[in-house]
């Protein structure tokens, strides 16, 4: 396990499963030591066996980043453990289901706000209070970020939020000599669309083509992720990166 983050330290939210599953361990397989922080103790501990079984370095943390106590601790027990941070991939989120627009509840519309948006911004503070000159953060958005899922109103609220931060961050972050993007992706095959993950990632050369407007495999994602943490892209800040297969090339409205 060596290549782009040998030595590095990187942290990863919502890494049990999916598009932060994927994103582990890729980070691992470029050297990285992992923390996986989920809200799911087991589903973090599972990928990392995965890591260690392949050579690699990596820990478990339980975080339900809606608080901001747990955003502070998830990032302490990594430097605790690894004595650094270089980068994170701040990608857990809360979809919610099909909501009817006027029969969301407050706690519902909380729970979501919290996950979505609250803990993006306090995981943000706390991941770059760690972090020296050359840091990246990349945080997890949505198609729904640029446009609307219809079926979900409060869920695009907080992806556009996510989308606001992320530019908003930027002085603040170029000021401590650190990067921060988000990353906008389509319709994925992960467990909160239904679909089980694969156990391992492919060599990445190996990644094939999708069809137009069709579904990505959370490695497509997870790639990008480590690009844009890494510093290859040293010049690409404040933006947020479309990785959606063609799909909001192609119509107006989405369903995620």
């Amino acid at each position: 396990m060596t290549g782009m983050f040998t030595d590095k330290v990187v942290l990863v939210t919502g890494g049990g499963q999916g598009m932060g599953k994927a994103a582990a361990q890729r980070f691992a397989e470029e050297g990285a030591k992992v923390a996986v922080v989920d809200i799911n103790p087991e589903a973090a501990q599972s990928v990392v066996q995965w890591i260690a079984a392949k050579g690699g370095e990596a820990i478990a943390v339980r975080a339900d980043i809606s608080q901001e106590v747990d955003n502070h601790r998830m990032v302490a027990e990594t430097v605790s453990r690894f004595g650094s941070l270089h980068a994170a991939f701040l990608n857990a989120a809360m979809l919610g289901g099909v909501l009817d627009f006027f029969e969301t509840d407050a706690a519902t519309f909380d729970r979501i706000v919290g996950v979505n948006l609250r803990g993006c911004f306090f995981g943000m503070q706390a991941t770059a209070r760690a972090m020296g000159p050359g840091g990246s953060v990349v945080v997890n958005a949505s198609t729904a970020a640029l446009s609307a899922n219809q079926y979900n109103a409060v869920y695009t609220a907080t992806k556009h939020g996510v989308l606001g931060l992320v530019k908003a961050a930027a002085e603040p972050f170029g000021a401590r000599k650190l990067r921060i993007n988000a990353i906008c992706p389509g319709y994925i095959a992960t467990p909160m669309n239904g679909i089980a993950d694969s156990v391992e990632p492919m060599p990445a050369d190996a990644l094939p083509p999708t069809d137009f407007c069709g579904m990505g495999l959370p490695q497509h994602i997870a790639e990008l992720a480590v690009f844009l943490c890494s510093s290859r892209a040293a010049f690409l800040t404040g933006a947020g990166y479309l990785a959606d297969g063609g799909l909001m090339a192609n119509i107006p409205s989405i369903r995620i």
